[in-house]
């Protein structure tokens, strides 16, 4: 992730610092510094960068395409009302959308296709918002960094078939992200893992792979909080190695070979409740020093591994699958 970043700001540094490059009318390359108005058939020629203090809105329907190596910095502000008529960037290989220091978003119904990256939030980037859209066949989908902040509701994420060697597909959160009603297609790849700083709040959303790795997965986060939520298809539909707290409440965890795996964990507040875990090698694999972490209301279905401490308060436990673990 810090690599990758640092590639980003790199890039759009440089961005920011070239003179305008020649496009045609219908093309855009270089820096943007005023308003603008993107419209159908529109080609990005290579990097384009949108200053601070610009403004660019995209026209709904508007179908843009670009060159390869392009790549769109957004210092300014980037913005689309488009959920009645979805807008697109698709192009054959792209770096995909960076938000830039004190740059932001303010997206709806837009769609990003094949993007190395679909949405980047670099450091000290103002809050954005991601609304009734799609990111398509990205390797890394949302990237946030320490301190941003991204609410996305409603979108559609797919992540590619195959996969470079030594590449992950995975998005990876630093800031905090609010998610709800996301399709998150994680293929064979890695889904949505929260790290260091890290605060993920996500609800009424479906996770899925096939022969995936962890949907959601907690590597010292913050707090990780997922809700009325639907994780199948995977190694561990979710994996906590730790997080200082979280909560998992109406949340179904099934055909994974792990339901849950928690390795680690803080002072909490750690809870489980009302949900559905079950797995084919174990529902639960508990490792690692853990603060309290209580299960309550929690349908199981598999064998359990307890191999960390302290053990856990498990109560109420459901006789049978609670019906409205799932999106609302």
């Amino acid at each position: 992730m810090a690599s990758f970043l640092t590639v980003a700001l790199a890039l759009g540094v440089s961005g920011c610092s070239s003179s305008d490059e020649a496009a045609a009318p219908d093309g855009r390359a270089g820096e943007i510094r005023g308003a603008d108005l993107w419209k159908d058939g529109l080609q990005l020629t290579g990097i384009v960068t949108i200053a601070e203090g610009a403004v660019v809105d995209i026209e709904p329907g508007a179908k843009i395409t670009c060159a390869e190596g392009a790549a769109l910095y957004v210092s300014g502000t980037l913005r689309a009302k488009a959920a009645a008529n979805h807008a697109r960037i698709s192009c054959a290989e792209w770096m995909g959308v960076v938000v830039n220091p004190k740059g932001a978003l303010d997206l709806e119904g837009l769609e990003l296709e094949n993007g190395s990256a679909g949405l980047t939030l670099l450091e000290q980037s103002a809050p954005s918002r991601f609304a009734e859209g799609a990111i398509l066949n990205a390797l890394h989908p949302i990237q946030t960094a320490k301190g941003t902040k991204l609410d996305v509701a409603n979108i559609k994420i797919t992540t590619p078939k195959k996969v470079p060697d030594r590449q992950v597909s995975i998005s990876e959160i630093y800031g905090t992200m609010t998610a709800t009603r996301v399709d998150y297609d994680a293929a064979s790849n890695e889904g949505i893992s929260v790290k260091e700083t890290g605060d993920l709040t996500i609800s009424d959303s479906t996770l899925h792979g096939t022969n995936a790795f962890d949907l959601i997965s907690a590597y010292k986060a913050a707090h990780l909080k997922v809700s009325y939520t639907m994780l199948t298809g995977a190694h561990c539909g979710l994996h906590i190695e730790p997080a200082e707290s979280f909560e998992i409440d109406h949340v179904t965890s099934d055909a994974n070979i792990f339901g849950i795996t928690i390795y680690g964990s803080g002072n909490g507040p750690n809870t489980v409740t009302d949900s559905n875990f079950t797995g084919t090698s174990a529902w639960l694999d508990f490792q690692g020093d853990n603060g309290p972490v209580t299960f309550d209301g929690v349908y199981t279905n598999g064998r359990e591994v307890m191999l960390g401490g302290p053990v856990p308060t498990i109560t109420n436990t459901a006789k049978t699958p609670n019906g409205d673990a799932k999106p609302r």
